[in-house]
């Protein structure tokens, strides 16, 4: 290929990249690339209300996308438990993402592969079904790794949700959350 013709696709496709945010692209993490975040966990307030969450989406240093579905319910027994709300939910706004403190030295991102522990906030709206969407409800996302050997002190793994009013729900030891760290230079896609 002559010199002209390349230079013709390199600017073809340095358009192209330019324009990636006007179509939906967004910040980069702090290492320069999008880490993703999955979760299903149960969390449960200090009454006898439970939710159930599950997640899914990426996030960089300023922006986050994603969401998901939820299952509010009362612990009243016999199951089933009646249903209090279900729907689904949408990250709105990045708040922070911070590793976790606790690692051993020769892993200071607290990664094992390509999983990373850490603490990521961000606020969502919900869309219960039948009912008018609740906005500005905080997320806290939280993943301690341990074959990784990484923990957030006083955190206890999943999600804690702060509905504004406030009602809060905190993790109850069942379920996962997990940040799939940023992609390596080895990654094909």
């Amino acid at each position: 290929m002559d010199r002209r013709k390349f230079r013709k696709r390199a600017a073809a496709g340095s358009a192209a990249l330019g324009s990636f945010s006007l179509l939906g692209g967004n910040a980069l993490a702090e290492d320069g690339r999008r880490k993703g975040y999955e979760f299903v966990v149960l969390s449960r307030d200090a009454g006898n209300e439970g939710l159930i969450i599950s997640g899914n989406g990426t996030f960089g240093s300023q922006s986050v996308d994603g969401g998901g579905k939820f299952d509010n319910f009362r612990f009243q027994p016999p199951p089933p438990f009646p249903v209090v709300a279900t729907g689904s939910w949408r990250a709105k706004k990045f708040i922070s993402f911070t590793l976790a403190p606790v690692h051993p030295p020769s892993n200071p991102e607290g990664r094992h592969g390509v999983y990373q522990a850490g603490i990521l906030k961000m606020t969502a709206d919900f869309h219960p079904i039948g009912h008018g969407t609740v906005k500005d409800v905080m997320l806290e996302v939280v993943c301690n790794l341990g074959p990784a050997g990484a923990n957030n002190p006083g955190k206890e793994e999943g999600v804690y949700v702060t509905v504004p009013g406030p009602h809060e729900f905190m993790p109850s030891g069942t379920g996962v959350t997990i940040f799939i760290a940023g992609k390596g230079s080895s990654d094909d896609d």
